[in-house]
């Protein structure tokens, strides 16, 4: 089964700038095996799909941004061990992503929610005997971290970091069309700082609209809406496991349309969705309001680009008043307190 076949046109049409028109169909076979399908049941947004106070253009799951990962990885390396090892790197994610990470008291690293690629990947028959079948080391695919194209220390830029700011600029915040994403895309190329491959910009007006971008990206997961969502559906998930009708481990099994209704099936849990779904505007405080509230700090996500600048390798920021402007702005922004809904729960 072809990939690009069941996906909306616009996807497609992102794919082909991600990989240049030059699609590794020797994917597809990893794609059919049962741990990247279920990938295609959790959201890529952890759960803000299914708030009232976001309107996605579409669903984009944890698989198409696996498999985008994956074509930019091969469109900057032509290499299969790193494409691959993109391709797999979310194995591990549970159900709605990181709220997980608030279910276990983690918002701010958000690093406990994700289970070992490596474990994985080890028990997986049907990935191994591909592997096997290309003659590749799983040792060469299990662990991105050895490839800092596609994983390195924020805030530099890396292909996980890159494509979770470009797909959002195009699907949540609409910032982008996949004309603008193909403008910023074709200049970037594989620079060095300290003998490290990075991705960066060869252009400094294009980097500083692509860092417009990204100060849009990093404000609106910084804002209440978002760490309200994600606090909220953990708080669900949480009576649902207390009342002994789901696991955490179902989490890493189940897709996020199988926990939903399981939600639906409990009228209580049931009427909370529902607010969720039709929540239009939160409140909000500087004081601990009388009703459901959130209140939290929340990871940090932003990047500053490297670029090639009068013959030299630097820090966006290093050269650019508007990237050091837009910088120290996001630094420095704080939401109210608290926010809450005035619904009695």
């Amino acid at each position: 089964m072809k990939h690009l076949d069941y996906i909306n046109d616009e996807i497609k049409e992102y794919y082909m700038i991600l990989c240049d028109n030059d699609y590794p169909y020797f994917i597809d076979k990893y794609i059919n095996t049962n741990d990247l399908k279920r990938l295609d049941g959790v959201g890529f947004f952890c759960g803000c799909d299914y708030s009232g106070l976001f309107k996605m253009k579409f669903w984009y799951s944890r698989l198409h941004h696996s498999v985008a990962c994956a074509l930019m990885m091969w469109y900057f390396t032509k290499n299969k061990e790193q494409t691959l090892a993109a391709l797999f790197h979310d194995l591990g994610s549970p159900a709605f992503s990181h709220c997980i990470d608030f279910l276990l008291n983690d918002p701010v690293n958000q690093e406990s929610s994700e289970l070992n690629v490596k474990d994985i990947i080890n028990n997986s028959v049907e990935i191994k005997k591909l592997l096997e079948e290309d003659n590749i080391n799983i040792e060469d695919i299990n662990d991105v971290s050895k490839y800092p194209i596609m994983e390195n220390n924020k805030p530099k830029i890396c292909v996980d970091r890159l494509e979770g700011i470009l797909c959002t600029g195009l699907i949540w915040t609409k910032y982008w069309s996949n004309n603008d994403i193909k403008n910023i895309y074709k200049d970037l190329s594989v620079l060095e700082e300290n003998n490290i491959q990075e991705v960066g910009f060869n252009t400094l007006k294009i980097a500083n609209d692509f860092f417009r971008g990204v100060y849009k990206y990093s404000i609106i997961l910084q804002q209440n809406e978002d760490k309200f969502t994600l606090k909220y559906i953990s708080d669900i998930l949480n009576e649902l496991i207390e009342n002994n009708k789901l696991s955490k481990d179902d989490l890493y099994v189940l897709s996020e349309d199988e926990v939903i209704k399981l939600i639906k099936e409990d009228d209580i849990l049931k009427t909370k969705w529902k607010i969720l779904n039709n929540i239009k505007k939160l409140d909000r405080s500087e004081s601990a309001p009388n009703s459901y509230y959130v209140s939290t700090e929340i990871k940090k996500k932003y990047v500053i680009p490297l670029i090639k600048y009068k013959n030299n390798v630097k820090r966006l920021d290093g050269v650019s008043k508007t990237c050091k402007k837009l910088l120290n702005k996001y630094l420095e922004y704080k939401d109210s307190l608290y926010s809450y809904i005035k619904e009695d729960l």
